[in-house]
């Protein structure tokens, strides 16, 4: 299993990742956040799993990205949040620690 690294991108980049696809999953995590350490091993698995299922992958980091994160009301990391149309539809985790099987669950009932 690979310790994933997210990809940097503007917030501008962010918000039109968003605006211009049908579905845009946003993945917000930061480096020193603990429980996101806990999950990225299986990021990886997640992102195919949103691209087999035609979603776009956008990282954004809480600290680099805080206008998009407060733009979202996303305040807790690591979070995942799923965009149809430009409009956030639903989201998995708020500051506490994710099970992989929660987030793999999430993903194919959302997707």
């Amino acid at each position: 299993m690979e310790f994933y690294e997210p990809t940097a991108h503007t917030d501008e980049e962010i918000r039109s990742a968003i605006a211009d696809n049908s579905k845009t999953i946003l993945f917000l995590q930061t480096s020193w956040c603990g429980d996101c350490k806990v999950i990225k091993p299986f990021v990886g698995s997640f992102r195919d799993l949103a691209e087999a299922q035609g979603a776009v992958w956008v990282d954004a980091d809480r600290d680099e990205n805080i206008e998009v994160a407060n733009e979202n009301n996303l305040r807790g990391i690591p979070v995942f949040v799923l965009f149809e149309n430009g409009e956030q539809v639903a989201h998995i985790g708020n500051g506490q620690r994710l099970n992989p099987n929660d987030v793999t669950a999430w993903f194919k009932e959302n997707l």
